[in-house]
Formats: structure tokens, C-alpha cells, sequence
């Protein structure tokens, strides 16, 4: 199975499904780790996202746009449609599209957009930690047991070590593992990650592309070259 997860930030996909990645990659899975910019102190925090997606066990793609350049529009679309076609993924997570964050309210509405053609699945997982109030409310549909992963779920946090002191050191971790922990009680294992579903595309069979659906991706049927900017695959 191939798995595209899309975060505006570095640390974005660590805190809202670390231990779910995690999980992916023990499957056997083909897992690319999107991070859409990095806001600042650039070098230091690409290298804490290439140390987080290795913890993990994920390949990293950084788009690295400018951050004002973030949004529902069409350079972040074309970005993620490109990724979209290249690596053909059967299941795609990202932001709670309400989610108090500018940014990463903008990622989410582009992925859904970029799903457009209905050929993978899509869930968005919870907003962010820390995260302001905001009017709707996160719909818990689709759970993973990441009790296994938890340990390296915040293994790939503390490598984000700009971010730790900035949002509040040890009190900010406890409220990760303190909401894995709640997810984990509502269906009855030690931890898990939560996640509202937009889409299930053949969720249950695998999702196993058609050829007669091939033109849905970008591509004309029987056409077997990938894009001259594709991803290769594991």
C-alpha cells in the first residue's frame, strides 16, 4: 500500500499521527512523510523533520513553499497534485480542515481538492497540539491502536527541538501521550490516534488501482511510464 501524509509544518505529522506512520511502516507500507514549508529557522528545523520522518521510519519529501504562498490556491494545488500523480497513493491523511491554524487549515482543503479523482482514500487526523478553540468539532470515525508506537511516536517529537521549549516543554508532550491515552481508552487499548474520514475509496479490498481507471490519475490508459518527476517506489 502506498500512504501520502501531508503536514504544513515540520513536526505537524509527528504530533497528529506519529505512532499511525509508525504502524504504516511495520505493515510493509510505502510511507512519504509532505511537509508544505518551513516557517523558520529553516536549516535547523529541516533537519529535525529529516530526524523525525527517519525515527519513523518514512521517506521525507520537504515542497518548501513560502509561507505566504500557503493556501487554497492553485501553486499549493499543483504542488499536491503533482505528488498526487507521480506516487498514486491508495491512502492519504492530513490536517483537520477545521483546525484553529491557518496553515494547516489551507493544506487540508488542497489535499481534498487534489483528491479530487476519487482514486485513494483520505482521513484527517486531529488538530494539532497546541491548538486554539474553533466553532465545529473533530468527528473521531477511524481508529488505530498505536500502543506498540507510542515510544517512538515521541521519539520523532523531541527531535523537534526548536519547537519544545516554544510550546511549553513537558506539560506539551503530556498533552500528546494524554490524548493518545483517551483515544486509546474509547476503544480499549493503551494508546491510539483518532481520525475524521472524508473518504473511503475501496477501504476494505485494498484499494487495488484498475487499469481502466488509469486516466483518473493524470495518466491516458495503458499509458505505463510514470511522470518524469515521479517518486519511485519502493
Amino acid at each position: 500500500m502506498r500512504v501520502l501524509i501531508f503536514g504544513a509544518h515540520p513536526d505537524d505529522m509527528e504530533i497528529g499521527m506519529g505512532g499511525t506512520i509508525a504502524k504504516h511502516v511495520d505493515a510493509g507500507h510505502d510511507v512519504i512523510m509532505v511537509c508544505a514549508t518551513v516557517p523558520t529557522r529553516h536549516e535547523e528545523r529541516m533537519l529535525e523533520a529529516q530526524e523525525g520522518a527517519r525515527i519513523l521510519g518514512a521517506r521525507l519529501e520537504v515542497l518548501d513553499l513560502p509561507p505566504d504562498d500557503i493556501g487554497h490556491n492553485r501553486r499549493t494545488i499543483r504542488e499536491f497534485d503533482r505528488l498526487f500523480v507521480s506516487f498514486d497513493p491508495h491512502l492519504v491523511y492530513t490536517h483537520w480542515d477545521q483546525d484553529s491554524h491557518q496553515d494547516h487549515n489551507a493544506v487540508s482543503r488542497a489535499v481534498i481538492t487534489a483528491g479530487r479523482r476519487n482514486r485513494c482514500s483520505i482521513l484527517m487526523y486531529e488538530q494539532t497540539i497546541p491548538g486554539g478553540v474553533v466553532p465545529g468539532g473533530f468527528k473521531a470515525q477511524s481508529f488505530v491502536d498505536i500502543s506498540e508506537q507510542m515510544d517512538r511516536k515521541r521519539e520523532s517529537i523531541l527531535v523537534h527541538r526548536t519547537q519544545i521549549e516554544l510550546n511549553g516543554g513537558d506539560w506539551w508532550l503530556e498533552g500528546v501521550r494524554g490524548r493518545a491515552m483517551y483515544r486509546g481508552y474509547q476503544m480499549n487499548v493503551r494508546y491510539a490516534e483518532a481520525f475524521e474520514v472524508v473518504k473511503e475509496i475501496e477501504a476494505h479490498f485494498g484499494n487495488q488501482h484498475r487499469e481502466l481507471a488509469s486516466h483518473q490519475n493524470g495518466r491516458t490508459a495503458g499509458e505505463g511510464q510514470p511522470a518524469a518527476n515521479a517518486i519511485p517506489e519502493r
